[in-house]
């Protein structure tokens, strides 16, 4: 999809971040700023201006930057940055050794090449991104099957105009969901990173099974994912991690945090991280467990004089006080 900038609702929420949204009607994406948090607004063209992009996947990230930056908004990746998080051949060099062998060409590579390089089976992809995660399309059995990978890739409108990339399989550690079509579910976490620091993890496949890792898998993971995060050095990251079948932990991509999804990542929890990062005031008062992991909420009305307060936990909503 392309918005251009007119299209995009610039707000800051709690007088810190700034935030230049289009929704995108997916819930895995859109997040409900006005409802959960301060809002205010801005108007564009007084000063230059830092934005966070949250408008999904985009055709042309260089075209809308540069139409937001003749108004004064700057978003918080520069297309440079933005290209390095969301292609392969730009981040592969950075991570190399924490995620999968990967190869890329302009044109797919016969089938020998290709198994001589990857063996089989092997992991077919673009360079951006998969094609809905059609696991024909992506785990590649035999030369037999490449062939017929290779063809529809050549038609497939998500992936013709991406570069060929063939990725070493990597037999990861399975998890019980049903994914159809879908390439199979693995235990696979979905981490983001605010200008080197941990905002938000959880797990990947969120919206098709239940699963968590333990204490000590976590502290694996993360290890892992702040290595990638410090090598990328991006104000924004996601970066995506799976367990191998073995029990390491591998990187599985990086990606643009403006234009992926939350997958099971705590979404205000995160915002609310950030906040405070910027040096927003955040207060939180102590659950019945004595941890600080509420967030407030500030629920208004026209001519309503209460400042409702509502605080968040993993278990839900409590209402702490009305004043």
């Amino acid at each position: 999809m392309q918005h251009t900038p007119d299209q995009l609702d610039l707000f800051q929420i709690e007088r810190s971040v700034r935030i230049a949204e289009a929704k995108i009607r997916s819930p895995n994406y859109d997040f409900a700023f006005e409802q959960l948090m301060a809002c205010t607004r801005s108007r564009f063209g007084v000063d230059e201006i830092m934005a966070v992009g949250r408008f999904g996947a985009v055709e042309d990230y260089d075209r809308l930057y540069d139409g937001l930056l003749e108004l004064g908004v700057r978003l918080v990746h520069s297309p440079e940055q933005h290209a390095l998080c969301s292609e392969l051949p730009r981040w592969y060099p950075l991570l190399e050794g924490l995620t999968p062998e990967s190869w890329w060409f302009d044109v797919a590579p016969d089938a020998d090449t290709a198994g001589d390089l990857a063996g089989w089976p092997l992991f077919l992809k673009g360079s951006r991104q998969t094609s809905r995660h059609q696991a024909k399309l992506s785990i590649i059995k035999s030369p037999e099957e490449y062939h017929e990978a290779v063809a529809a890739f050549a038609q497939d409108r998500i992936l013709h105009w991406q570069q060929v990339v063939i990725r070493r399989f990597e037999r990861l550690r399975p998890i019980q969901a049903d994914m159809g079509q879908r390439i199979p579910a693995s235990f696979e976490f979905r981490s983001l990173w605010w200008k080197g620091q941990l905002v938000g993890a959880g797990p990947y496949f969120a919206d098709f099974a239940k699963y968590q890792w333990s204490e000590s898998e976590r502290d694996a993971a993360m290890e892992l994912a702040a290595e990638a995060a410090r090598r990328a050095n991006l104000p924004f990251v996601v970066v995506d991690m799976a367990q191998r079948a073995d029990g390491r932990w591998i990187v599985i991509e990086i990606n643009d945090a403006q234009e992926s999804g939350y997958a099971g990542v705590p979404r205000l929890a995160m915002w609310q991280s950030i906040v405070e990062m910027e040096g927003g005031q955040v207060e939180v008062m102590p659950n019945s467990r004595g941890r600080r992991d509420g967030y407030p909420l500030h629920l208004s009305q026209p001519g309503m004089a209460v400042d409702l307060r509502v605080w968040v936990f993993e278990a839900g909503i409590q209402i702490f006080a009305v004043g």
